[in-house]
């Protein structure tokens, strides 16, 4: 029995783990390349009725569209972020091994939280373990 939990638990934290490495990796590639003047925002709808803002800009003679992470649940709070966007300097990154590029560069908190998370349960499972083995021994 524990050795079956111990093996969902482990499976759990190699997945968490792998998810925040590959996150990880993606943050760190990314290097800032030069400021950037954005042309165009707009509002762009996304999927079960939420709304994207896109940009639009020049870099190096080629017009690259940007879509922003951050998702809204109607159209009027996208416009009024967009103004927001607008007043802004953008900084634009590029990743180191695929050439592509971004706008914003998010460090991958959320992933880091459920890695440390998944590994203190596993670590509390196993000093349950060892302490009830040790209550055996005893008795």
């Amino acid at each position: 029995m524990w050795q079956g939990l111990f093996f969902l638990i482990l499976l759990s934290n190699l997945y968490l783990g792998t998810n925040f490495v590959i996150k990880f990796f993606d943050y760190t590639c990314q290097y800032p390349v030069e400021e950037v003047k954005i042309d165009h925002f707009n509002v762009q709808p996304g999927p079960k009725g939420s709304f994207f803002l896109g940009a639009a800009f020049e870099y190096q003679e080629k017009q690259v569209e940007y879509q922003f992470k951050e998702k809204f649940i109607n159209e009027f709070v996208a416009e009024e972020a967009l103004e927001d966007f607008r007043k802004e300097t953008w900084t634009l990154y590029k990743n180191s091994y695929d050439e592509s590029l971004s706008l914003q560069r998010y460090f991958p908190m959320k992933e880091l939280v459920h890695c440390l998370l998944a590994f203190s349960v596993s670590a509390y499972f196993l000093w349950l373990y060892s302490y009830s083995y040790r209550f055996r021994i005893q008795k």
